[in-house]
């Protein structure tokens, strides 16, 4: 866990960031403000990096591709591998325009960079298998589940309750959603702990993990909503925290 704090800074959380190492790459999903130093702390760099998805175009959960892009420019260790960077509809205008934006300095130059739009669907990498979701929340937004050597791992992005994200938690090992409003105080298009609760359940995960939470989402109240629906591990995620699957 990279990042797990929303656009309401913080200290000590870094905005929506999850590395995963799968098939022999290196993979981040969401590049919220932050990332890159995460990314540094755990020892990998920003060249390392073999695939990037995005679940939506808000700045804490994508902010990050530009100045990641922009790192790419640079000459020590010139970057030649390539790099894909998968999102939901609109992926490649969004890259268009902030290129544009920073005066072309955003394309890649050596290396090949490619660009894909998904939204129900699923595709093999290597071993893994990575299937995506649309999630009901503002603009184009889907979920990713990874599924590798018998393992797997789903991710809702921002997201409010609906078959999607329970599909796409079904009997997963760990299924890590937003919590990004409490109970008392829902918001429109986000989860609270009780609908956190409800799809955990739904889904059958073995695993829940609880992230992006806003500061007004307090530890105590939360895993009581949670526990009125859900009696299976939680973990509320801290920033570099790891998590191994298969194990509580």
């Amino acid at each position: 866990m990279l990042g797990t704090g929303t656009a309401w800074p913080v200290r000590g959380q870094a905005c929506a960031g999850i590395y995963i190492y799968a098939a022999g790459q290196h993979w981040l999903f969401d590049a919220g403000p932050g990332t890159l130093q995460r990314l540094l702390a755990l020892g990998v760099t920003h060249g390392d990096l073999d695939r990037i998805f995005l679940t939506h175009f808000h700045p804490d959960h994508c902010a990050e591709l530009v100045p990641l892009l922009f790192a790419m420019h640079l000459p020590d260790p010139a970057r030649t591998k390539p790099l894909t960077v998968t999102g939901p509809q609109g992926m490649r205008r969004v890259y268009r325009r902030l290129n544009a934006a920073f005066s072309g300095w955003l394309a890649p130059r050596g290396y090949r960079l490619t660009l894909r739009e998904v939204g129900d669907a699923a595709q093999r990498l290597g071993t893994c298998r990575v299937v995506s979701r649309r999630m009901p929340h503002g603009p184009p937004a889907v979920g990713f589940r990874v599924e590798c050597g018998g393992r797997s791992v789903a991710y809702s992005g921002d997201t409010a309750e609906g078959p999607g994200v329970v599909e796409l938690g079904r009997n997963a090992d760990v299924l890590i959603l937003e919590c990004s409003a409490p109970d008392a105080h829902p918001v429109a298009g986000h989860l609270t702990p009780s609908a956190c609760g409800r799809i955990a359940a739904a889904a059958g995960c073995r695993r829940l993990v609880l992230t992006h939470r806003a500061p007004s989402v307090q530890e105590g109240l939360a895993r009581r909503g949670v526990r009125t629906q859900y009696a299976g591990p939680l973990v509320f995620a801290r920033d570099l925290q790891a998590l191994r699957l298969g194990s509580s």
